[in-house]
């Protein structure tokens, strides 16, 4: 009986932990999205290594920030697949993904793309 017991109580501690890693996972992940931020690039600067984007700070004021250009940022059209730093060119709206103040990803803007296409087939 005694075993029984012990051995429930492991069973329960067990999925307990399981459970609160999988909130732990979860919680991560919805935080990596909300660290996307809009900005327009300003300028891209391949001999310095650098791109420069506008974007609002945490008060909503706009703001410039220059990136080093770096081997480990990963570069993503608008569909979400990968693509290199040529696609992007000044006035791109994007999707900063900033990680201790360096730059880890960048995206081209979807919702902007459908506009333009919106645009493109009304003035025809």
């Amino acid at each position: 009986m005694l075993r029984a017991s012990l051995g429930s109580v492991v069973i329960v501690a067990a999925f307990a932990i399981c459970m609160a890693r999988a909130e732990d996972q979860k919680g991560k992940d919805s935080d990596k999205d909300k660290q996307r931020t809009k900005a327009t690039i300003t300028q891209v600067d391949p001999k310095n290594g650098t791109i420069t984007v506008k974007m609002k700070d945490k008060d909503g004021k706009d703001v410039q920030k220059t990136f080093q250009i770096a081997e480990d940022i990963v570069y993503l059209d608008s569909t979400g697949q990968a693509a290199r730093i040529d696609v992007f060119r000044s006035g791109d709206d994007v999707l900063v993904l900033e990680k201790e103040g360096k730059l880890k990803e960048l995206r081209k803007d979807q919702s902007k793309k459908s506009d333009n296409k919106d645009k493109g087939s009304s003035g025809k």
